[in-house]
């Protein structure tokens, strides 16, 4: 008990004797086992003020058997007053860190799911862009010997492969992003062996339906 006060003595000290007389404030947190009284005077007879629920952080004014406080209630007013030293402890406890844990992890899941649906919007709009561009190259090979919209369906067709190169190359990013979130969660081989497993049927599909595409132009 005696070094815990030493501690918050020498905290409080070193914020009242900050350069330019900055205010630095030194911050405590109350037990997570119950709510604490705060009290007018140092002392368990005095008046309380207010009740501080269990794990809240106070600032230090005064340490020592009983220390002064200030409180900032959830109204956002700030409350002075007592407590016992016994009760205060420099350390978050662990309560409270537990649900900062549980914060973040849901922020990343929800990063997570806004993740996977970017990139299966952007996956969707590829897959239209690649239709586009394998029926505008049919109609190019079959025109580029003289049609008069050659050069017009050129312009479309070096178009909608830009549009796809950068389809492909958003897709990528996110791929990249999609991949580092995951790895936090440990299931970055099952991403990996999706994205694997939809290339090879895209691709399949994609070069069955250009051979099709292709056959029905020799009939022409």
């Amino acid at each position: 008990m005696d070094r815990f006060r030493s501690a918050l003595a020498l905290a409080t000290a070193l914020a009242i004797l900050s350069p330019a007389g900055a205010a630095l404030a030194v911050k405590a947190y109350t037990t997570d086992t119950q709510e604490l009284p705060l009290h007018v005077t140092p002392s368990n007879s005095g008046k309380t003020l207010l009740m501080v629920p269990p794990a809240s952080d106070v600032e230090l004014v005064n340490p020592g058997s009983y220390t002064k406080v200030r409180y900032r209630k959830p109204d956002g007013k700030v409350q002075e007053g007592w407590i016992a030293s016994r009760f205060l402890s420099p350390r978050m406890p662990d309560s409270s860190m537990t649900r900062e844990l549980e914060t973040e992890n849901a922020a990343m899941k929800a990063q997570l799911g806004e993740a996977d649906k970017e990139k299966t919007e952007l996956s969707q709009k590829e897959k239209e862009l690649t239709d586009k561009l394998t029926k505008l190259n049919a109609a190019y090979e079959e025109l580029k010997g003289g049609s008069a919209n050659y050069m017009k369906l050129k312009s479309e067709y070096d178009a909608a492969k830009a549009g796809l190169a950068s389809a492909q190359g958003n897709i990528q990013t996110l791929i990249q992003e999609n991949e580092n979130l995951k790895l936090s969660h440990n299931i970055r081989w099952f991403v990996a062996g999706a994205l694997v497993m939809l290339s090879g049927w895209f691709m399949g599909w994609a070069t069955g339906r250009w051979r099709k595409k292709r056959r029905g132009t020799y009939y022409y």
